[in-house]
């Protein structure tokens, strides 16, 4: 099911993210549909690749890898792990998005800012 995700005009204007590169609002901006309906994803910098830059070759893992770590250090995303697997979640999520209708997530729960357990 295609998701719809809605950016707020506020964000061109966020400190924030006016400080980042221009490929790294991108990556930021495209996060918002690979995110699932809690705003959690799994940290594999070549799934986020093909999902925000399928036809940009100029654009690589590492290179994703380096803007979601701008992003974990500067902004409001969390990389965290559970039974050694690597996830990521926007700690803002609620504040941006309201999901109608969201379907139960299959991604755990940070233990820094959520309850543990793997759905939502």
């Amino acid at each position: 099911m295609a998701r719809i995700r809605t950016i707020k005009p506020s964000m061109f204007s966020s400190l924030t993210v006016s400080a980042w590169p221009t490929d790294v609002r991108w990556t930021f901006a495209g996060l918002f549909t690979y995110l699932d309906d809690y705003g959690r994803g799994l940290d594999e910098p070549r799934l986020v690749k093909a999902e925000l830059w399928p036809l940009d070759d100029r654009m690589t893992p590492k290179k994703v890898d380096e803007h979601l770590t701008l992003i974990a250090n500067t902004g409001p995303l969390c990389r965290y792990v559970v039974a050694g697997q690597r996830y990521f979640h926007i700690t803002s999520w609620r504040e941006h998005q309201r999901v109608n209708r969201p379907t139960g997530s299959k991604i755990p729960t940070c233990p820094t800012h959520e309850n543990g357990g793997a759905s939502a």
